[in-house]
């Protein structure tokens, strides 16, 4: 087995690695208000949920370009935020939404990405999307040598479900086919679904 001691990388090879092994990553598409009231949609893809009582989720912006700040400038001054699932019929919206367009241009508007109002939160939500979740802000963590990655902790305070993948009151795992990120321009559709429940008693 290779081995490969954290400190002997540089900056580019640990990423390479850590994001090659923490795969499929589901992928968050957030929108953001900024100060001028545009649309800022840009997708992450370290992003998971930390609770359940009450629902948060949690989403990591690293360094990179000016979209990314201001991701990080709009929750920090608006406190909210929607977080919108990615599933095949949107992944190239989702992609050219990671393009870095100029702080004051919407990439909602720009790319033609119809959007819904939302019902707790001033920020408005994907349309057409299986799923979104509407957040308010908990807190922003600094990490990093350098303190340049943001984890964004949010609050959920409701949840959209399309009703094309719910069935007997829960989402059906056969209907809904989020992306999971690979790495660089790959993904990946769900795929199979194995079925093996913890065993009740030891061993086998």
């Amino acid at each position: 087995m290779l081995q490969f001691q954290s400190d002997t990388l540089d900056e580019n090879q640990r990423y390479k690695l850590i994001s090659a092994i923490v795969t499929p990553r589901p992928i968050a598409w957030v929108t953001s208000l900024n100060p001028e009231g545009a649309v800022n949609l840009a997708p992450f893809s370290s992003y998971t949920f930390i609770s359940y009582n009450p629902a948060k989720v949690l989403f990591s912006v690293g360094p990179g370009g000016e979209q990314l700040k201001d991701t990080v400038a709009n929750i920090e001054a608006r406190g909210e935020f929607t977080v919108n699932s990615v599933t095949p019929d949107v992944l190239a919206p989702m992609v050219d939404s990671a393009f870095e367009y100029e702080r004051s241009e919407s990439e909602a508007e720009l790319l033609g990405i119809k959007l819904a109002p939302s019902s707790t939160i001033e920020t408005p939500r994907v349309a057409g999307v299986a799923a979104a979740m509407e957040c308010r802000l908990d807190r922003i963590i600094t990490v990093g040598d350098q303190d340049d990655h943001r984890l964004i902790i949010g609050t959920v305070t409701c949840f959209h479900v399309d009703s094309a993948v719910w069935a007997k009151d829960r989402i059906d795992p056969g209907l809904y086919n989020p992306m999971g990120r690979i790495g660089g321009p790959l993904y990946q559709e769900r795929g199979e679904i194995i079925v093996r429940p913890v065993p009740k008693e030891r061993g086998r």
